[in-house]
């Protein structure tokens, strides 16, 4: 089964050209039902539905509706210019079930879970225009914060489900992967970026590799998007001086330097010549830093395996120009002409989105979080934290590798997504589930 899920407000205008093109997307993806939310208007006595949304087979949604074993509609009864959908729900849901909910802005979060996979929040942008008490400065912010949008739901079976995330512009075009939506019109569009879980060559699950690898072939996007490349699991210094860690990393042959990088040149040389057309782009991030770390604290010193090829690397990145992860790859050897690296603090933009923050530096020296860079003034991609998130100023991707790792224990909010860019600015979450 196929959905579409909305919100409207009452006494809204519909955005006609959005409702145009939305039932075009769903002629062309064989949805099965469309549900809107009703939410409240500008005054509490208002209860006009607009007549297109009968007219247009959508049926309205009170209370909740189970789609799978693991996701349900659920009508919070929230006020439409609410800040933050999701305030106080992950404390009143049920903890079995991921749950759309309305709201007139496009949200994602997801929920810390015992669970092999966290239970997901998201909202679902608005099918009308705004209608608010403009007056207030509340009313203004809401209206300064209404997406235009809905999510797209695939029923695979009692268990499994997929969810996108679909903004609109203003105008009520939209972009799904590589079909876009625009005046009632359907047409072919290649994707600005796909941005990738973090990647950490050594700990990738090999299955979520092979469906990155898909997912580029298919999508065909003209930049894709590295996160944590290197691992660092051969000069961790989170794991130096813990006696099972590094008998385990011994026994697993993971200490020697020279040969994770080597893994790393192997592994961007294969997606540079898999899709010469592609820009590939590097973000530097924590577990790049780790190098640094390493050569800094003068680690290395004491590891006589990796003495050498360390006291190389040394020698290159003497001239803190020189970014310590690529010119440790290029001891290896000649890099692709189509991977870019970004050093640290470099901005890279595409439509206004920022795609050269890993996440991990915060404003002033301090430590980066999502909630931090949403209160910035710039829309960003970021990574890091291998939890995905929407917000209103960006989005965070995923993780791309195995979701229980060696020091990852109690409940997770991890999960294997990659982010999409499309040519109108507008960005979303892909989710893979097994």
């Amino acid at each position: 089964m196929k959905y579409i899920i909305t919100s409207i407000q009452l006494n809204g205008l519909v955005n006609r050209n959005l409702l145009t093109n939305m039932l075009n997307f769903a002629k062309e993806q064989g949805v099965d039902k469309i549900f809107t939310f009703v939410q409240r208007g500008r005054y509490i006595e208002e209860e006009i539905i607009h007549p297109l949304i009968a007219q247009s087979n959508i049926e309205t949604i009170h209370g909740e509706f189970k789609l799978n074993a693991n996701l349900k509609l659920y009508d919070t009864r929230i006020l439409p210019q609410q800040i933050n959908p999701f305030t106080g729900m992950n404390r009143k849901l049920s903890r079995d079930y991921s749950y759309i909910l309305p709201s007139p802005k496009i949200r994602y979060e997801s929920i810390a879970s015992n669970s092999k996979y966290p239970r997901a929040l998201m909202s679902t942008g608005s099918l009308t225009q705004p209608n608010y008490k403009e007056h207030t400065a509340h009313g203004r912010k809401a209206v300064e914060q209404h997406q235009y949008g809905f999510v797209f739901v695939e029923v695979l079976n009692n268990q499994i489900f997929k969810a996108y995330q679909i903004e609109s512009t203003n105008k009520g075009d939209f972009q799904h992967l590589t079909r876009k939506y625009h005046s009632g019109k359907i047409m072919d569009c290649q994707p600005e970026a796909l941005v990738l879980g973090d990647w950490h060559t050594g700990d990738t699950d090999p299955w979520i590799r092979k469906e990155s690898i898909k997912m580029i072939s298919d999508l065909n996007p003209k930049r894709v998007v590295f996160h944590d490349l290197f691992n660092g699991h051969s000069i961790n210094h989170h794991e130096k001086g813990l006696l099972l860690s590094e008998l385990r990393n011994l026994r697993d042959s993971r200490i020697y330097l020279e040969d994770e990088i080597r893994k790393v040149y192997d592994e961007l040389w294969f997606f540079a010549e898999k899709f010469k057309d592609t820009k590939f782009l590097v973000v530097r991030s924590n577990h790049d830093d780790f190098m640094e770390k390493y050569i800094q604290h003068k680690k290395w010193i004491d590891d006589p395996q990796n003495f050498l090829f360390t006291c190389r690397i040394v020698a290159r990145i003497l001239n803190e120009k020189k970014i310590p992860l690529e010119e440790a790859l290029l001891l290896i050897g000649d890099l692709p002409t189509n991977v870019r690296f970004t050093q640290q603090d470099e901005s890279y933009r595409v439509y206004g989105i920022e795609l050269a923050n890993h996440g991990h530096l915060g404003a002033n020296g301090s430590k980066g979080s999502p909630n931090q860079f949403n209160s910035l003034n710039l829309k960003m991609i970021t990574a890091h934290t291998h939890s995905p998130k929407l917000m209103e100023n960006g989005m965070v991707v995923g993780t791309s590798t195995y979701l229980k790792l060696g020091y990852t224990h109690g409940p997770s909010s991890w999960l294997n997504a990659h982010g999409i860019l499309y040519p109108n600015g507008k960005y979303g979450l892909l989710t893979i589930i097994k």
